[in-house]
């Protein structure tokens, strides 16, 4: 299994301050329950695309991509270069799931309640990737989707670093036998822990041990303050992960 890590507090914030060490500009984290304007949810209409801007703004960038989640297995790259006056915007990447870059400059981001947000890294090339994992996302692999798009842009799976964000934990996610068949199991009810099959997956994946690490934070039963769609009875808001390489001057 890969190492537990507890991202730093850092205000409305958690921070993977052990990546960020890993390669100059690099920004990794995910926002907290009750953050104000980087607080996400669904009924901000407008305020969305303000609350994307400033989620940018505060962590140094002036462009921002956000995936339309559908809860799929697509995973694209983000190419500022081929993007003709588009730097200080909110970048809306269509029905997928994950986004990889190899351009600084550019916040990835990716909001989650439970689901797993995982989090690519390629330290030697500057290749950073996040992808949106639910039980749909996990029992179609879009770990590997998220590899290979890594490999696409100039990253080298061989060394690429992987993080398993704030997400429900293995003792809190119960799940009937529609879900559990898709991982093998016949059983009728069961706990499954998304971040330790995503483990898995990785390690196949080829990623070296020491270089898979998983987040202490359980959005259901931690003390984090975070957003859990299943504990709020389906009333929670959305964190909103991040990652990305900011310009450096």
């Amino acid at each position: 299994m890969g190492r537990g890590r507890t991202e730093e507090t850092d205000g409305e914030t958690l921070r993977h301050r052990e990546w960020e060490r890993l390669a100059a500009g690099l920004v990794a984290g995910i926002t907290r329950a009750g953050a104000g304007t980087f607080s996400i949810s669904a009924s901000m209409g407008d305020d969305l695309h303000a609350a994307y801007a400033g989620l940018a703004d505060r962590t140094g960038f002036r462009t921002v991509a956000v995936p339309r989640q559908v809860h799929g297995t697509g995973v694209v790259p983000v190419r500022l270069g081929a993007l003709d006056g588009v730097e200080g915007t909110v970048l809306l990447m269509g029905r997928v799931d994950g986004l990889v870059t190899a351009s600084a400059g550019v916040l990835l981001a990716s909001t989650a309640a439970d689901c797993v947000p995982v989090y690519l890294l390629d330290p030697d090339a500057k290749v950073v990737g996040l992808v949106h994992a639910g039980w749909r996302g996990v029992a179609g692999s879009i770990l590997d989707r998220g590899l290979d798009a890594l490999a696409g842009e100039g990253g080298d799976p061989g060394r690429a670093h992987v993080h398993l964000g704030p997400a429900i934990c293995g003792s809190c996610y119960e799940v009937d036998q529609p879900v559990l068949r898709h991982f093998g199991s016949t059983d009728e009810r069961a706990l499954l822990d998304l971040r330790g099959a995503l483990v898995e997956q990785a390690l196949l994946a080829g990623v070296a041990p020491g270089r898979v690490t998983v987040s202490t934070h359980c959005t259901s039963c931690g003390a984090a303050d975070l957003h859990s769609h299943r504990a709020s009875g389906g009333e929670a808001g959305r964190m909103a992960a991040f990652a990305g390489f900011a310009r450096l001057h």
